[in-house]
């Protein structure tokens, strides 16, 4: 393709999407790939979110062929880092919605695996998986742009989408208890270590529905699990969140811990949505030790309130 061509507009991308997704017959499917790779970059959520589309449809569809998808895995996992660290910055939008496009391969690797996918085996090996995975894990921990939703520019909820990536990673054959508490260490360090703003996306939401795919694998008895929830207060002392008020990073970190909380409580007592990425027999699965898990998190309820708004006789 001439260097004149070599471009990816709106019109085009829509024009994919409208034509059930079809590769363009000018291009070569490695060459607008890397296009469509790009533009997740954009700050128009148009362009951006029409791209996301396109490579998820055809990555499910199964368009490229297994050495591609371990090649496309590496150079996505490795985006993830792009101006890692930055508090406010535009290349956040090419972070969050790479990790988007990894956790696709990751549930198609799972397909094929389970015979879903007519004519495709698994392709991804342990060591490729655990490599994305360490990735991950430096991504989201040095993670801190934490906008949601950016006016004129659409979503970047970049820890909303981090969840959903170790959503999707808790739920691969290869990740065992190691990583499940890699998970579970890494989440208690982004919600209760000081935050620069609170979250406006329903990012715990997100991050709950992590922990919850992550538990639903049965590989944590109930005192690691309540050790676990119990360590998210340790920063707070056994404070109240207006004493604070002084530290309102800490603040912050205080509410986004609550909110988790009960979040995750009403996840377990009613499960999780069985729509969209949750349409899965993964969620069927009995979840072990249920009943004790949500007296637990009464408990942390009321410690998280502490004597505040909460009455509890003794």
């Amino acid at each position: 393709m001439e260097q004149d061509k070599m471009e990816l507009t709106i019109v085009q991308i829509k024009s994919i999407m409208e034509n059930n997704f079809q590769i363009p017959s000018e291009s070569s499917l490695i060459e607008i790939t890397l296009l469509l790779i790009e533009k997740l970059g954009s700050i128009d959520s148009d362009i951006r979110e029409g791209c996301l589309e396109i490579l998820y449809a055809w990555i499910m569809n199964g368009e490229y062929d297994d050495t591609t998808l371990n090649s496309l895995g590496d150079q996505l996992i490795s985006l993830t880092h792009t101006g890692l660290g930055q508090e406010i910055s535009d290349l956040v939008f090419l972070r969050s919605f790479t990790a988007l496009e990894v956790a696709v391969i990751l549930i198609f690797d799972e397909k094929c695996e389970k015979g879903e996918i007519e004519g495709r085996n698994a392709f991804l090996t342990p060591e490729i998986v655990k490599r994305w995975f360490t990735t991950a894990l430096e991504y989201y921990q040095q993670e801190r742009d934490y906008r949601s939703y950016v006016i004129g520019k659409g979503w970047a909820h970049s820890i909303a989408h981090g969840a959903d990536l170790f959503r999707d990673f808790a739920k691969h054959r290869f990740i065992q208890k190691e990583e499940i508490l890699q998970i579970l260490q890494l989440v208690k360090q982004k919600l209760a270590s000081p935050s620069p703003r609170i979250f406006n996306g329903k990012e715990e939401l997100r991050i709950a529905s992590a922990v919850y795919t992550a538990l639903l694998r049965n590989k944590l008895d109930i005192h690691e699990i309540n050790h676990w929830l119990s360590s998210l207060f340790d920063p707070f002392q056994e404070k109240r969140f207006w004493e604070f008020a002084n530290e309102p990073e800490k603040m912050n970190s205080y509410i986004h811990v609550e909110r988790f909380i009960k979040d995750f409580y009403l996840m377990i007592k009613f499960g999780i949505s069985r729509k969209g990425i949750h349409a899965t027999p993964y969620y069927y699965v009995s979840f072990q030790n249920r009943d004790d898990i949500l007296k637990l998190l009464e408990q942390y309820i009321l410690k998280a309130d502490n004597n505040s708004f909460y009455y509890k006789p003794d």
